[in-house]
């Protein structure tokens, strides 16, 4: 097993809002937009509870042009941290495949090497603000937890 890219024990954490890529052929929903808003700060929430020193919203104003998709802008994450003074950046994505399947992929990197730091999956079942919700506990307790700086 390779080793962990190292992390300083308090690394400034930059967690942008999660994505939505939607291949279920359903009409888009106008409630999305507004469920990645809240699981994003529920995410963030819960991180900065695990031990991530979470940069808050407004040092990230600006940052992320309008449109841009973080899952396939080629690194520009690492960018947009460094610009926020961030050791780290998470970043992820809602998979929608149907109104009942679906899964959060949370990545976190190292924003100096790159190097991915921790990758977190977890599969929801249904398209409500409640499981979505869940999901984002459950990845951040089982998951991302216990690679918070602190527990590295």
């Amino acid at each position: 097993m390779a080793a962990l890219p190292a992390v300083p024990a308090s690394a400034r954490t930059l967690v942008l809002d999660l994505e939505l890529e939607d291949s279920s052929g359903e009409p888009p929903s106008a409630e999305h937009a507004e469920r990645l808003k809240r699981i994003s700060a529920e995410l963030r929430r819960a991180l900065d509870a695990k031990g991530y020193d979470v940069i808050g919203d407004a040092a990230t104003a600006g940052l992320v042009r309008p449109g841009t998709v973080i899952r396939s802008c080629n690194g520009c994450e690492r960018g947009i941290a460094q610009a926020a003074g961030a050791d780290l950046v998470v970043f992820g994505i809602v998979r929608k495949i149907s109104s009942l399947i679906l899964w959060i992929g949370v990545v976190v990197e190292d924003v100096g090497t790159g190097q991915v730091v921790t990758t977190a999956r977890g599969d929801i079942r249904g398209d409500t603000a409640t499981a979505w919700s869940r999901g984002i506990g459950w990845l951040v307790e089982h998951r991302l937890a216990e690679h918070a700086p602190g527990k590295r």
